[in-house]
């Protein structure tokens, strides 16, 4: 496969699918409680067409606005649709990383305690290192784990 055509193409859903997921289905049970409810068939059905769908069309409209006012950076493309009030969202967002990797480092003591008998802890500050490391490490290295 062309990596052009991977880094154009294939990366960008990638990426956005990793943000979502970890940030918003990372334990799994919403997913059990939202979309498996209604037994597996309408789960799977409801992940794959109308999930996936309406996330497809979110992101092409981001991407279309962030073309038509041709702002490919965070602070830009807030500013544009934010206007004078973009600087909230950087308040709102530093709370919602806050909580994502609250809920990724519970979680994943959580699971290290009750699958291999580790102290809770242990899993908490895995987590947060990893998290650091691969910051740490640049954007490069966050894109290949993410896709892999």
């Amino acid at each position: 496969m062309d990596n052009n055509f991977f880094k154009k193409y294939l990366l960008p859903g990638f990426i956005f699918q990793s943000v979502i997921i970890g940030g918003g289905y990372g334990t799994g049970r919403e997913i059990v409680e939202f979309f498996l409810s209604h037994g597996p068939v309408a789960g799977i059905l409801g992940m794959l067409l109308v999930t996936t769908t309406v996330w497809a069309i979110f992101l092409a409209v981001i991407f279309e606005f962030s073309r038509r006012f041709n702002a490919y950076n965070y602070k830009d493309f807030f500013k544009r649709l934010l206007g004078k009030y973009w600087f909230i969202f950087e308040i709102i967002f530093l709370i919602y990383i806050l909580l994502v990797l609250a809920v990724l480092s519970s979680a994943s003591g959580v699971i290290l305690h009750d699958d291999f008998g580790l102290p809770y802890i242990f899993g908490v500050v895995i987590m947060l290192l990893l998290v650091g490391f691969f910051t740490y490490k640049g954007s490069d290295k966050i894109e290949k784990f993410l896709t892999w």
